[in-house]
């Protein structure tokens, strides 16, 4: 069975990008929560959670709780505010070619899916 890490970004005093009455910490919990469900309804997997509630961790620590965990993936989830509009998906610098195949098909199905509720850029895969 794969283990998939989901990481709500921000966190605590950490608030991210804020705007319109809108905290990123809070709207990358919503999300990693929705994942987790709509993931353990639908495919076998474990799942492992950085944090399920408003504090901060730091980047280290959120990538040692993936490496306790032993996951196959690691999803950080972040809603950029600055330097332009659109959907990217981002990998390892050196990555496997599985790891590369699987940016391939999340990142299509994602911009997809955010496409079927209006325009969304393709800022690409890094």
């Amino acid at each position: 069975m794969k283990k998939v890490m989901l990481d709500a970004g921000h966190g605590g005093s950490d608030s991210g990008a804020v705007g319109n009455g809108l905290e990123e910490k809070d709207l990358t919990s919503r999300i990693a929560q929705y994942a987790k469900t709509y993931l353990l309804n639908y495919y076998e997997v474990q799942i492992g959670m950085t944090r399920e509630d408003d504090r901060f961790i730091k980047l280290q620590e959120r990538a040692n709780i993936a490496k306790r965990f032993n996951a196959d993936l690691f999803v950080s989830i972040h809603i950029n505010a600055g330097g332009g509009t659109g959907f990217e998906t981002f990998i390892y610098s050196q990555p496997s070619q599985a790891t590369i195949a699987f940016q391939n098909i999340l990142h299509s199905r994602i911009l997809q899916a955010m496409r079927a509720y209006g325009q969304t850029a393709d800022r690409g895969k890094k």
